[in-house]
């Protein structure tokens, strides 16, 4: 699989961290002098924002297609790459992205039974190159998961709105691409404190600096 240099990404399921995490990695890096972008995904730029909207909204729960799911989350990420991605990557930036192509394997290969050789296909023309060089799993029960995401005290979106089930197979599913993807997907324990989960994934990300 071609990767991109300097580009890594956060994963897994909600409540496991990643926004957390990702704010404490750059912060290390940058203090070594590294200039850092983050962006989350679906999003990032404006066009992919939009398209956030409606993948997210709970209106559309029932109603939009799992194709159709799998297209937009796509176009999100195919202007991510061309606004935002490439470009700091060609300028010598680290990119730090909150979910990426391994969301679609994980979420609409996995979980939505849609299989790992659509997801393929089609991460292949949206991303060509442009994967990131490791990708870290956040690994968290989904027990777990329902019990940090409801202390948040907000409304589900749609995605959010799934039952537990579809959950553990998103789950298995980034479980998977850390077993079959082992030079650039890393599963870690994200049920213990956030000094050591930060540790681990600061060190994963400096060994490939």
């Amino acid at each position: 699989m071609q990767t991109a240099k300097r580009f890594f990404c956060l994963e897994g399921i909600d409540g496991s961290g990643k926004s957390t995490h990702i704010e404490k990695l750059a912060t290390a890096l940058e203090a070594e002098g590294y200039s850092v972008v983050k962006l989350r995904e679906p999003g990032g730029a404006k066009v992919s924002e939009r398209i956030r909207e409606i993948l997210l909204d709970p209106a559309f729960k029932g109603i939009m297609s799992d194709k159709a799911e799998l297209l937009l989350y796509n176009a999100a990420r195919a202007q991510v790459i061309h606004e935002i991605i490439q470009p700091a990557l060609d300028a010598g930036k680290i990119v730090i992205a909150d979910r990426f192509a391994w969301s679609t394997f994980a979420y609409q290969g996995y979980a939505r039974g849609l299989g790992a050789g659509m997801v393929q296909q089609l991460t292949e023309l949206t991303c060509g190159d442009c994967i990131p060089e490791l990708t870290v799993v956040l690994d968290l029960t989904v027990e777990r998961s329902r019990a940090r995401t409801a202390k948040r005290g907000e409304a589900p979106d749609r995605l959010e709105q799934e039952k537990a089930d579809f959950f553990e197979r998103v789950r298995q599913g980034y479980l998977a691409a850390a077993r079959e993807y082992p030079d650039c997907v890393a599963a870690v324990d994200a049920d213990r404190p956030q000094e050591e989960v930060s540790a681990d994934i600061y060190r994963l990300v400096k060994s490939r600096l």
